[in-house]
């Protein structure tokens, strides 16, 4: 009924399957233009050849898809639109990307059109994204593939402070909300930035919020002071691993062990809470190594300890390095979430699952450590599914202040759903359907 002239699909490597699916339904039932983009389809473009894409946006998005509207609306040519790969009769038209946006002359975000829907209309936070890219190059992050594409004076920008500050004033006029979290990959890139954007939010927001610590020179005690007058609630450390070693050699994260400890020293000094990172599913890791690297986290003190799996997604470092291309299984969809399936065919496999799921309570109540490794040995996926809900719903409640309401449709994707699929995987999940077996 609605009878789109053009369908986006944003899409990150998880999504591909699914997407392509949808694509070629959208061009089968209801001709519609269909374009491709995000970080997926800048590494990968060459997507354009699978049924159902007519483009793909190699770049940033706003003004590409804009002047294609326009296009279509005039019923003209888009094969020399800039910032798109297209699809012709006669083969594919490679364009050059357009030149990178100013941030500060874009629209405020329209949020009203999300409303409609009762998750979002439910939200006592507002995600705010102040700029895009990350100045680190880390090896498992689609990051540095991006700034080498854009060009790293280009790709990593912010909205200026004061435009920042004014475009939460008008989200926070038309909404209620309790606390905001930035999703920005780091807060800040620049130093003086950041101390210019917390004056101005101290002064004229003044909400509880949680972001991302950005790792460099220059920030000290008094910044984190700072932050704390302006309503830091709550920081994201990036630390990776518990192992420096493994931060440096495998992740080229250069952060030492001593610089973590003295950062989340100054975080508990002015009373904001902070969640550490340890990584699951790398090349060489061990049930033992991990159990020994909560030594470094009870040092570290974070309110959660977030787990996640690597996952050797196209254009990242660590996919090329040979220590994890001798595990990688062959054609194996990635996971939508990074919580419940390790990627990677590395021994121990199962217990290292286990062991994800409940690393946190080993972290939380080192009494309960004993038992939970020993339970890791035994094939019993369901109560470590429960655990892991039980002390993820913790996170969830205290660092995005979620409603009962958003708990359970986070419950359903993020518990139930992965479940499901592993025994009855749907064409709709991302994975190929293959129908049971007929019983006569």
């Amino acid at each position: 009924a609605f009878e789109p002239d053009l369908v986006g699909f944003s899409i990150l490597t998880p999504s591909v399957s699914w997407s392509l699916r949808i694509g070629r339904r959208v061009k089968e039932e209801l001709g519609a233009v269909t374009a491709y983009g995000n970080v997926h389809a800048m590494i990968c473009p060459e997507i354009i050849q699978e049924p159902g894409v007519d483009l793909v946006c190699i770049g940033e998005g706003e003004y590409p898809m804009r002047d294609l509207a326009q296009r279509i609306d005039a019923k003209a040519s888009y094969d020399d639109l800039h910032g798109f790969w297209v699809k012709t009769p006669d083969g594919i038209v490679k364009n050059p990307m357009r030149d990178p946006i100013d941030l500060d002359s874009l629209p405020f975000h329209d949020r009203a059109m999300y409303d409609k829907y009762a998750f979002f209309r439910w939200n006592k936070y507002l995600k705010a994204c102040n700029g895009r890219g990350c100045p680190h190059r880390c090896s498992f992050c689609s990051n540095e593939w991006l700034r080498n594409h854009f060009g790293s004076g280009k790709y990593i920008c912010k909205f200026s402070p004061e435009r920042a500050v004014r475009e939460l004033e008008h989200h926070l006029s038309q909404r209620q909300v309790t606390h905001i979290l930035f999703i920005d990959e780091v807060l800040w890139v620049n130093n003086q930035w950041l101390r210019e954007f917390l004056r101005l939010y101290q002064q004229r927001i003044a909400k509880p919020f949680h972001a991302c610590w950005r790792w460099g020179k220059g920030i000290g005690e008094e910044d984190v002071q700072l932050m704390a007058r302006a309503g830091a609630q709550s920081i994201g450390v990036a630390n990776e691993t518990g192992d420096e070693k493994q931060r440096f050699e495998i992740l080229n994260k250069h952060v030492t062990d001593s610089e973590i400890l003295e950062v989340t020293g100054w975080l508990r000094k002015h009373k904001i809470g902070y969640c550490g990172v340890q990584f699951f599913g790398l090349p060489g890791d061990t049930v033992e190594q991990l159990v020994q690297r909560l030594e470094f986290f009870r040092k570290m003190k974070p309110v959660y300890l977030w787990t996640t799996f690597f996952q050797p997604y196209p254009g990242i470092r660590m996919t090329q390095m040979e220590s994890v291309r001798k595990y990688l299984p062959k054609e194996k969809e990635f996971g939508v979430t990074l919580h419940h399936d390790m990627y990677l065919n590395i021994p121990d496999q199962e217990r290292l699952i286990n062991l994800k799921k409940v690393y946190f309570l080993c972290y939380r109540f080192p009494f309960l450590t004993p038992l939970l490794v020993r339970l890791t040995r035994h094939r019993i996926s369901f109560l470590f599914d429960f655990l892991f809900m039980c002390h993820f719903a913790y996170y969830m409640f205290t660092f995005e202040h979620i409603t009962f309401a958003q708990f359970f449709f986070h419950l359903k994707n993020f518990g139930f759903n992965p479940i499901l699929r592993k025994k009855q995987p749907l064409a709709s999940t991302g994975r190929p359907y293959v129908p049971p077996p007929r019983h006569k």
